[in-house]
């Protein structure tokens, strides 16, 4: 009897201890989503906040489906992934056999320095190459203009625009995917290498023969997190042009935000994030059954 009870108060307790993550989880995940769920069925916008939204159904999902406005954003989202993401893995990668190969010097010095993008406020570095890119002072410009280019309107053009997206998420980016993957080359052994050469291999037959299998956990771990980190991407097109020029390079979350905040459209916004999110659940999806496979290889 008394173990009985001991159980049911056991239990009890460990019910009060995972009860504010219960409270936390449900106020600031759940409920967002349940409220966003019910928005999106309603033509909710700035111009009737006084007289209250009216349920539409599933007009606004039909007005983004059927009339593709939901697919171009999207579109632009997974060129920017299909590009991105390998920029981001072969720099990474570049660099970190760098910095693996033992003839390397000073390393000590030069890791840190390598890390810098790392350490800085990525707000501050994205505005810093927004001066660097602008058009009248920026230094690259002027750098193009004394070897005898001419000056690019970098954040005004449709593929330059997206171009920058690219480098400066490469730079936000690298040194926590160089890490990931340096880790993981400082934890082969060296007999294999000393094996390796032994039977006559050079240095590029043991990058292709050891190196890449033994990091494939590891690559594409990194990738994967990249894949939805670049899905999710906000503040660089943001931040540097707004998605411009005239919202050509809107990515799914830039889209989202100005058909709320500047387009006062809160049900149209509402289903549209809704969508974003239900796409987002199925690459952590095939993410998680992608780990879980590759544990066990």
């Amino acid at each position: 009897m008394l173990t009985k009870k001991r159980t049911i108060w056991d239990s009890r307790r460990g019910l009060l201890l995972i009860l504010p993550g219960i409270l936390f989880f449900s106020l600031f995940f759940l409920y967002p989503i349940i409220y966003s769920v019910k928005l999106s069925l309603t033509d909710a916008s700035f111009f009737n906040l006084i007289k209250g939204p009216e349920f539409i159904g599933l007009k606004n999902y039909k007005e983004l489906i059927f009339e593709a406005k939901f697919f171009l954003p999207l579109l632009k989202t997974f060129l920017f992934i299909l590009t991105s993401v390998p920029l981001k893995i072969i720099f990474a990668l570049i660099l970190s056999a760098f910095f693996n190969l033992k003839l390397v010097k000073l390393k000590q010095i030069l890791y840190p320095v390598i890390l810098i993008p790392w350490a800085l406020p990525w707000f501050l570095s994205v505005m810093v190459w927004r001066g660097m890119l602008n058009v009248d002072f920026g230094i690259i410009n002027q750098i193009l203009q004394k070897v005898g280019l001419p000056a690019v309107n970098w954040l005004n053009g449709v593929w330059t625009s997206f171009l920058t997206y690219n480098i400066v998420e490469v730079w936000l980016t690298y040194p926590f995917v160089m890490s990931v993957i340096l880790s993981a080359m400082q934890s082969i052994p060296d007999k294999l290498y000393e094996s390796a050469k032994m039977d006559g291999a050079n240095e590029w037959n043991s990058f292709k023969f050891i190196t890449l299998p033994m990091l494939k956990k590891s690559l594409i771990w990194v990738t994967l997190i990249q894949i939805m980190a670049s899905y999710m991407i906000f503040g660089v097109p943001f931040l540097l042009n707004k998605g411009g020029p005239a919202r050509i390079n809107e990515f799914l979350m830039i889209y989202g935000y100005q058909e709320a905040f500047s387009q006062g459209r809160y049900g149209y916004a509402a289903a549209f994030m809704v969508l974003v999110f239900f796409i987002l659940s199925l690459l952590v999806f095939l993410y998680a059954k992608i780990t879980k496979v590759n544990e066990e290889n």
